[in-house]
């Protein structure tokens, strides 16, 4: 299905197509997915966030289309292809099996680059937010060049959500400590060099996924999961890094942190049991912060469990631990304390992403992957959602009503001459279970319901990932 590893990499010159690729796109969707090379540990426990990287180019140019895929060699995975075999347990799931000793000199844990993948300046970099570095691709060829690390100016464990302010031309980065207890928040410029950095002391150890920013602040939104996985008492010994604590409070701590003066302010709000899976944007709208993510309420059903087990999806029988995903928008008012929040449509919506052009300002669309009218033996995100927050108005993209395919993360690319904020096309990578191959799907953001403009057809899978980036050419 979706999930299952591909081993085989490949270098297609030109792809079937379906329709017409727009001759403006000119430039390559890097995509990367978790994709296990051996054969885990225990296999019946493989967690789907420990696979090691893969990353997918789909280059576009000419109204043709070309692709290419290949592992992220990490320092983990060379130690393992050496071996010939996996030596390492997971980060976030649990094998209840002893780590076996590593070679001399192989890292203690295995950090995967299975999560993200940008550009900064003129380098191609690959995350995972366990390591205190990236990995360095070539962005023709895929191959792994080395690491990058800011220049080991930053310490903690990198974010693999970094995101970019295009106002003041600032990217936008943290890094966690939970072993020394800190969040450093980091701003760079359009090349990685450090430009300002704040340090947070935390008094607990948060599993964080994703931040974001305003004109003058970091937003976190911390949940109840704890993380630890450089203690060196968990990974190794077959656990979980991932833990609930029998006395965690399940409600939320927001932190804003201003991005000049480093001031940080922490926020308690009472029922507010959730956790933030992606932050769609933020901004100020006088007194008011407005922040819309995909969020995922707790279930009261579960006092205590394993969050592998339930997150992000269930892997045991029963009650799950979580909700499904859902589109919410907060309002938070700092001089008076005040946090509020409304659900935004029925539908489960997750990968949420604006027109990046405008992180940080005000925005009318958001887009995403989500449950909309799923058939009984429908598996995963069935489609692509538009939501107007003008208007109040949704769309929905399936593609086909035959039968539900199973769609990632959707990437906005804006026209070169864009006059409005919809002006431009979304490009996702779409699994179809008939084929068990995927394609890439190319729509008008401007009538995102209709007929695709293209879809450009793989003889194989990409199996399901999680985020990517388009970069155009220059």
């Amino acid at each position: 299905g979706p999930y299952e590893p591909l081993y085989t990499e490949y270098k297609v010159n030109e792809l079937h197509v379906e329709g017409s690729i727009p001759r403006e796109l000119k430039g390559t969707l890097y995509r990367v997915a978790s994709n296990q090379q051996f054969e885990p540990l225990n296999p019946d426990k493989f967690h789907w966030f420990d696979g090691d990287g893969m990353v997918h180019a789909f280059r576009l140019e000419d109204g043709k289309a070309s692709y290419s895929n290949r592992f992220v060699e990490t320092e983990g995975l060379k130690v393992e292809r050496g071996a010939g075999k996996a030596l390492y347990n997971g980060i976030m799931g649990y094998s209840n099996t002893p780590q076996p000793p590593l070679p001399e000199g192989a890292p203690r844990i295995k950090a995967t680059a299975n999560i993200n993948v940008i550009r900064l300046g003129d380098k191609l970099l690959a995350m995972h937010e366990v390591e205190h570095h990236y990995w360095e691709l070539d962005p023709v060829t895929l191959e792994t060049l080395g690491t990058f690390n800011f220049n080991g100016q930053v310490e903690g464990m990198l974010t693999a959500h970094p995101h970019f302010d295009s106002v003041t031309k600032e990217w936008i980065f943290y890094a966690l400590d939970n072993e020394n207890h800190f969040v450093e928040c980091f701003s760079t410029d359009v090349d990685g060099t450090i430009t300002a950095r704040h340090r947070v002391p935390l008094s607990f150890t948060p599993w964080n996924h994703d931040v974001i920013f305003t004109r003058q602040h970091y937003i976190f939104f911390f949940g109840l999961i704890s993380w630890r996985p450089w203690s060196g008492e968990l990974i190794q010994k077959g656990k979980s890094s991932w833990f609930v604590a029998p006395d965690q409070d399940r409600n939320a701590r927001i932190l804003f942190v201003d991005r000049k003066t480093g001031e940080a302010i922490w926020l308690h709000p009472e029922n507010s049991e959730y956790m933030i899976g992606h932050f769609l944007n933020a901004y100020q709208d006088e007194e008011d912060t407005i922040i819309d993510a995909s969020t995922t309420p707790v279930s009261n059903a579960i006092l205590q469990f394993n969050p592998s087990d339930y997150y992000p999806f269930p892997l045991v029988d029963g009650p799950s631990a979580f909700e499904q995903p859902q589109l919410w928008r907060f309002v938070i008012n700092l001089r008076q304390g005040t946090v509020r929040h409304h659900r935004i449509g029925d539908f489960s919506a997750e990968f949420v992403r604006p027109n990046e052009t405008i992180l940080g300002s005000p925005h009318r669309y958001g887009y995403m992957a989500g449950v909309h009218d799923p058939k009984p033996e429908s598996r995963g995100f069935n489609c692509l959602i538009k939501h107007d927050y003008q208007t109040g108005t949704t769309e929905f993209q399936h593609v086909t009503r035959e039968l539900d395919l199973v769609v990632g993360e959707p990437i906005f690319v804006p026209h070169p001459e864009a006059k409005e904020e919809d002006h431009g096309w979304i490009l996702a990578v779409w699994y179809h279970p008939l084929r068990n191959a995927s394609e890439l799907v190319i729509l008008d953001a401007t009538d995102f319901s209709g007929k695709p403009v293209a879809r450009i057809k793989l003889d194989h899978h990409v199996p399901l990932g999680f985020h990517g980036n388009w970069i155009a050419d220059r």
